[in-house]
């Protein structure tokens, strides 16, 4: 029979995972204010889009919080008939709902990265592979949690392999989708005019370094999942992941902060160098000094927006800064 796992292998990680999760938690607190603050006239349904998904990302950074206290605190000194201590035993009694809330935050961002990319590439093909592809995940993600409430105990912590497997690898596979339809989209847009092609190029590496990230989490979350049958160090990464998806969407909104149509600003989060009021006054003037014919007005990091792009969005007015914005 398997010896259970020690408390280096089992407790450790669910800690650090809860504590990179809060990080990453608070960042979202400071992106959601700023977004509030910044963009009061964006439609009401994409405020409460944003809403919901701080309610989210609030209930599940309060579940894994409860649910850590549970093995370090809560169980401390209780042991299972056979003499083993009960955090080194039993999952914890509210992991089987990380999953579900995990997918109450991935499938919503991936849903709206995918209509944005059909709006973008003006077809269905991509973003309908990307729906599947992320619902195929839910399904697992679902399917997760329930095995989990099932098997209970770490010793038969291989039984959930096969439904991780497909909640991460299809979760990743749409991310992957998704940083793949925005480079090539933006790649096409280039226009022979450097100034033009430079900010574009801006934004296609800021796109994939925030897909990258949300990749690689993911990727690392069912690899050590599968591999380490009595460890937990996945959780160090799969307790930050929804907060990554939260994040990345909530700074490309905030980045139309810097400034006025036809401006450019880097995601706040996840930018690269040149980040800064300096670099933001470059690139808008860069923008400016374009002949009329081909500016290009960016209103997020991963889209270019044109007139018929706002079109498409609902939004038949050319005064407004943005097309987010209710109509005035």
């Amino acid at each position: 029979m398997a010896e259970a796992p020690s408390p280096q292998d089992l407790l450790g990680p669910y800690y650090f995972g809860v504590v990179l999760g809060t990080f990453f938690y608070g960042i979202l607190v400071l992106q959601v204010i700023t977004y509030y603050q910044s963009f009061k006239k964006d439609k009401l349904w994409l405020r409460l889009f944003i809403l919901y998904l701080f309610v989210a990302e609030t209930a599940s950074t309060a579940v894994s919080i409860a649910m850590i206290y549970e093995p370090l605190v809560g169980q401390f000194g209780q042991v299972t008939p056979e003499g083993i201590p009960k955090p080194m035993f039993f999952f914890p009694s509210l992991l089987p709902g990380q999953p579900f809330l995990e997918v109450a935050v991935f499938v919503p961002v991936q849903f709206f990265y995918s209509w944005r990319i059909s709006v973008i590439m003006r077809n269905y093909i991509m973003p309908v592979l990307i729906c599947l592809t992320s619902i195929l995940s839910a399904v697992g993600a679902i399917w997760t949690g329930i095995v989990v409430h099932t098997v209970k105990n770490y010793l038969r912590k291989p039984e959930v392999n096969n439904s991780a497997l497909i909640w991460s690898v299809s979760a990743a596979g749409a991310d992957v989708l998704i940083t793949a339809s925005l480079f090539w989209s933006l790649r096409t847009r280039r226009t022979g005019i450097r100034k033009t092609d430079d900010t574009i190029n801006t934004i296609i590496r800021n796109a994939i370094q925030t897909g990258a990230l949300t990749v690689v989490f993911t990727l690392l979350d069912v690899v050590l999942f599968v591999a380490l049958d009595h460890s937990t160090l996945n959780f160090v990464f799969d307790f930050a992941l929804p907060k990554l998806y939260s994040n990345a969407l909530v700074s490309t909104l905030n980045a139309r902060a810097g400034g006025v149509t036809g401006s450019h600003a880097p995601n706040v989060l996840f930018s690269g160098s040149g980040s800064g009021s300096n670099s933001h006054s470059r690139q808008a003037g860069s923008l400016h000094q374009l002949p009329s014919a081909h500016k290009l007005v960016i209103e997020m990091n991963t889209v270019v927006e044109r007139e018929d792009d706002m079109l498409a969005l609902g939004d038949r007015r050319t005064h407004s800064d943005h097309p987010y914005a209710e109509p005035k």
